[in-house]
């Protein structure tokens, strides 16, 4: 009867031998299941960073280069953040296969990061065009002032009174009314068009100067984003094909606790 009792204690309710290595193999799941919960949340919080400041584009302007060069700025200066939080959910998933929430956010993010990688791939030459866009029409409206100024000096060269040199320097933008003369006509015509060629001269140089600094600031903008966006595709493509983030696949899995527990009860 004595032998009886402390097989049945030994035995325990569940008909199985609980051992000290089964309690340590039950708390260390658990604890990966908790810690996994936090890897999971952490990693949304930097999804959440990424996004957040993507509102400062809105309301998007698509017509507009600025806008766009603006928008892929945030978006790569952010990159790092969603590539951590994509890495950090996705890691949750191993160490906590159980939990159903993590293993759909784990699929999704999964599935989203090969088109992703696509994506940042595609700023490249996006950034390319928008850019050289942008130089060209800044360039262009700095030329158009330097051919109205011109026209101006052509229309004051060939007045021959002075109404028509008042009507000739009307068109300079944000000049105010010419006061009436008090020189001669010819006098009075060399003075402006002296005024005018100085305009024309400081025109000129910031066109060329500005022109120059535009082109060398936007080379050195166009290589660290293009670097940047080429490190993140790499990333969110080894998420995307990796096979050891798949739903399913895991370092610590239960199948692994199972085959303990079959052993023990043998």
């Amino acid at each position: 009867m004595a032998s009886e009792q402390e097989s049945s204690a030994e035995t325990g309710l569940y008909g199985s031998n609980v051992s000290d290595e089964d309690f340590r193999k039950e708390n260390l799941k658990k604890t990966w299941a908790d810690g996994a919960r936090y890897i999971h949340w952490v990693g949304l919080a930097f999804l959440a960073s990424f996004l957040i400041p993507l509102l400062n584009v809105v309301p998007p302007r698509f017509a507009e280069p600025t806008w766009w060069l603006n928008l892929i700025s945030l978006i790569t200066s952010g990159g790092m953040a969603a590539l951590l939080g994509t890495l950090l959910v996705s890691v949750a998933h191993l160490f906590n296969v159980g939990d159903r929430q993590i293993q759909n956010r784990a699929r999704l993010l999964r599935t989203l990061a090969s088109w992703v990688a696509l994506g940042w791939l595609l700023l490249i030459p996006l950034q390319l065009f928008l850019g050289v866009r942008l130089i060209n029409t800044q360039a262009g409206e700095e030329l158009a002032q330097i051919q109205n100024v011109q026209r101006i000096t052509r229309a004051v060269r060939n007045a021959s009174t002075e109404d028509e040199l008042r009507a000739a320097l009307a068109k300079l933008p944000n000049t105010p009314q010419m006061p009436r003369l008090t020189v001669p006509l010819e006098v009075g015509k060399a003075n402006v068009l002296s005024e005018l060629q100085k305009n024309i001269n400081a025109f000129e140089n910031r066109q060329s100067q500005g022109s120059s600094n535009r082109w060398q600031t936007w080379m050195k903008e166009v290589l660290r984003n293009s670097l940047q966006a080429f490190v993140l595709a790499a990333g969110f493509l080894a998420i995307g094909k990796n096979r050891s983030f798949a739903p399913g696949n895991s370092g610590v899995s239960s199948s692994g606790v199972n085959r303990s527990r079959s052993r023990s009860r043998a």
